[in-house]
């Protein structure tokens, strides 16, 4: 009977060296990844809480102007560090008195903070019946990440969260250079003239 002989010459194989560089490689690779996906999720976080706030101040200028709101019964959204309340009237009862009239989205623990261009917080931002801001200042917010200022900003680490005179709401990246809109001119009608006092005029 004859014998087969198997011979390992010539044949090349890893040694533990080559075997650890490449572990190595793997385990750096990964850990890159992994630190770039907490950075995205916090960035994705952010812009998020800036949405539903621009969808807040939305709402309440809609409702606002939809009931022809005045006085106490205006809608409104109250913006604080880490939550911002909207006030609207959800039971259609007439007025944003009752406590199923608001709604408050905490996003504390989020690593994520609201700051203002007032001085402190919380700020209020109420719309008229014509879906205008009754604040004499144009409300803007700065969303971040963690903490940040109007003077660091930037789209790395903070939105833009501006609400214009007129009631339109913006959301723009950290560090832009704001937009300036004045408010329109209102020529109220006359009684006398047969047209329905609550239509104005626009120059």
């Amino acid at each position: 009977m004859r014998r087969l002989s198997c011979t390992t010459q010539g044949q090349d194989g890893t040694t533990v060296v080559e075997v650890l560089v490449v572990v190595i490689i793997i385990s750096i690779v990964a850990a890159m990844a992994i630190m770039n996906r907490g950075s995205a999720n916090e960035q994705f976080q952010r812009q998020n809480v800036a949405r539903e706030l621009k969808v807040a101040f939305e709402r309440a200028r809609f409702d606002s102007v939809k009931r022809r709101a005045e006085g106490a019964t205006r809608a409104r959204v109250v913006v604080d560090a880490g939550t911002f309340t909207l006030v609207t009237d959800v039971n259609q009862d007439g007025d944003t008195l009752d406590a199923e009239d608001s709604l408050t989205t905490n996003f504390a623990g989020q690593n994520i903070s609201i700051s203002s261009d007032e001085t402190s917080l919380p700020v209020t931002v109420t719309f008229d019946k014509r879906g205008e801001v009754t604040a004499t200042d144009e409300p803007v917010f700065l969303v971040c990440n963690g903490s940040c200022t109007f003077s660091n900003d930037t789209t790395a680490n903070a939105n833009i969260v501006l609400v214009t005179a007129t009631g339109t709401v913006n959301l723009l990246p950290g560090g832009s250079t704001l937009p300036t809109f004045g408010v329109p001119a209102v020529n109220s009608i006359s009684n006398t003239t047969g047209i329905n006092p609550d239509v104005v005029v626009l120059p």
